[in-house]
């Protein structure tokens, strides 16, 4: 997928339509706290977050919009976590990340930003949203035996695995 050229009326209006979504979706099936474009069909290199109350530093909380994100440094170590999506929202997968990564990307004013080094919890949910707009699947990246489960098996897995921020 090609890199946004430019932020334009366009992709503003998709963003919003995109955090509308990731908002719908998380008042729903209660978790979520990123989307990425092309699951939605906009078929751009954007990504739109929430935290909720802890955002990396530097970024407020509440909604936020990444234009071209892309890996600076990544970590030497690894780490397994289980893995939700709100593409494939049956199921959760036991997936290896980076525990941390250095990002690059711009906001919707078009300044470039960094986060470095960010926690894994954040770490790992910028790698998925990456492999998605690289048409990637965390089913893809499954490791283990029983490394796919329902999703009514979440909150024990994922939700013990992480920082709340959600």
């Amino acid at each position: 997928m090609a890199a946004v050229a430019r932020v334009d009326d366009e992709l503003r209006v998709e963003a919003v339509r995109m955090h509308a979504t990731l908002d719908a979706f998380r008042a729903r099936a209660r978790y979520g706290r990123a989307l990425a474009g092309p699951q939605v069909g906009v078929m751009k290199r954007v990504v739109v977050m929430n935290l909720a109350a802890a955002p990396p530093v530097g970024i407020g909380a509440g909604p936020f919009t990444l234009v071209n994100p892309e890996f600076l440094w990544m970590s030497d170590e690894w780490i397994e976590v289980w893995d939700d999506c709100l593409s494939v929202p049956d199921i959760v997968a036991r997936v290896r990340r980076r525990s941390s990564v250095t990002v690059r990307f711009r906001d919707l004013e078009w300044r470039e930003c960094v986060w470095e080094r960010v926690p894994p919890d954040v770490a790992e949910l910028l790698q998925h949203e990456v492999d998605h707009l690289d048409g990637i699947l965390m089913t893809a990246r499954a490791c283990g035996a029983d490394a796919v489960r329902p999703i009514s098996e979440r909150d024990a897995l994922v939700g013990n695995s992480r920082r709340r921020r959600d």
